[in-house]
């Protein structure tokens, strides 16, 4: 029977929202009229993180946890390491613990590196013999030699998470705890970092990962906590958790109206060309939201043309379902002009063939002024695109591209 390392049972969290100021006549008075509201008004001003929250993790696990912001996966983080407490409900971990669970997090700003070492790895249970059989191949791991003697408020985020992770993963734990900061450091240390991560779970240790991150979530979990509201959504197989978690994303993207512009410190009037919608379609016109990945893929953009500019330059942009920026075109670049005649127009852009792995998009269009350097009209999610086919789910790799490619024997 595997062995139980980490385990939670109907674990909840509560904070309480303090809106008042601490010390002044008016907090005085608005305690003084909250003992005079009902209950029901004073647990508006209780927020819980967590709510019921059990689950368990094997000895060798990975898993990895995923939901958005605010769900309460750093929440779970820092009772585990017992940074906070639960309100209710219990835990237990079973091993020493390592955590990096938030930039800074068991450094002092005012000590150099070297000192904060000996302080964050005392704090994670490192006794000093052998944190200083670990210094070199800590500092050495951190990459900060240069910088180790010199106080750390002078580090960058990146050199923070740097000697935090160093120090966390030398702490020799059973349990390792890992929150999104690792997205902090370059594309070579973050590398480095899931090296380390996989040369732990060789030596079976347990290693809870948040991550944004759903290809490096399946790729190197056994199981995935999908967190919402601060309460256990789903909990298993990596695929399934994530495809759900997804799904759950694109129907909300797809419940939302269109963005409005951003520039509302512009009237109408005042718009030179105004974007009036922004449509999906296929190579024949119709109208489409989901499309295969490889086939085309048409953003049909119609806008009217309330005082003519020149030359005036349309852009589409491209993000994933996180806000993360993936690519965009313009007419500018691409040499082709825009006809503004009319006092209507429309526009088509044709992507093809469609490169995105299965996934939802959203896209952006804007539309500037010949030197791109000032806004006519913009509009964020102007519309979703959803793609069907290969999912990072079923690759080896990270990414959203399906690159065409074909391989040959030399």
């Amino acid at each position: 029977m595997s062995e139980v390392t980490v385990s939670l049972d109907k674990v909840s969290k509560r904070y309480r929202l303090n809106r008042g100021w601490h010390g002044s006549l008016r907090s005085e008075l608005a305690s003084g009229l909250r003992r005079l509201v009902k209950r029901s008004d004073q647990e508006r001003e209780v927020y819980w993180a967590l709510k019921d929250v059990s689950f368990e993790v094997e000895r060798g696990d990975v898993v990895g946890f995923i939901g958005p912001n605010g769900a309460g996966k750093s929440t779970i983080l820092k009772v585990l390491s017992r940074v906070t407490s639960p309100t209710s409900g219990s835990f237990k971990t079973r091993g020493r613990v390592g955590a990096l669970i938030e930039i800074g997090a068991g450094f002092h700003p005012e000590l150099t590196g070297r000192d904060n070492i000996y302080l964050n790895g005392s704090i994670l249970g490192m006794r000093r013999r052998e944190i200083d059989e670990k210094l070199d191949r800590i500092i050495s791991f951190a990459e900060i030699e240069q910088f180790i003697d010199t106080p750390i408020k002078y580090y960058s985020s990146g050199m923070q998470v740097r000697l935090g992770f160093a120090v966390a993963v030398h702490v020799d734990p059973e349990i390792l705890l890992i929150d999104e900061v690792l997205a902090v450091g370059d594309a070579s240390f973050q590398t480095k970092c899931l090296n380390k991560l996989a040369e732990l779970k060789e030596q079976d240790k347990t290693i809870v990962l948040v991550s944004h991150n759903m290809a490096n979530i399946i790729q190197h979990s056994k199981k995935v906590l999908w967190m919402q509201g601060g309460r256990v959504q789903a909990y298993g197989e990596p695929e399934s958790v994530v495809d759900q978690y997804l799904k759950s994303i694109r129907e909300q993207l797809t419940s939302e109206e269109p963005g409005e512009a951003v520039s509302q410190a512009m009237t109408d009037a005042d718009r030179p060309i105004r974007i009036d919608s922004v449509s999906l379609c296929d190579r024949s016109g119709r109208a489409r939201q989901v499309f295969e990945s490889s086939e085309a893929a048409c953003i049909d953009i119609a806008y009217t043309v309330q005082r003519r500019v020149p030359d005036p330059v349309f852009e589409v942009t491209i993000q994933d379902a996180y806000g993360h920026f993936l690519g965009g075109v313009t007419t500018r670049f691409d040499g082709f002009k825009v006809d503004t005649s009319q006092e209507e127009g429309r526009v088509r852009l044709i992507l093809h063939p469609l490169l995105f792995l299965k996934g939802d998009y959203t896209i952006n269009v804007h539309v500037r002024d010949e030197h791109i350097q000032r806004y006519h009209d913009y509009r964020k999610r102007a519309a979703v695109l959803i793609v069907e086919g290969p999912s990072i789910a079923s690759r080896e790799i990270s990414g959203h591209v399906n690159y065409p490619h074909d391989w040959e024997v030399l």
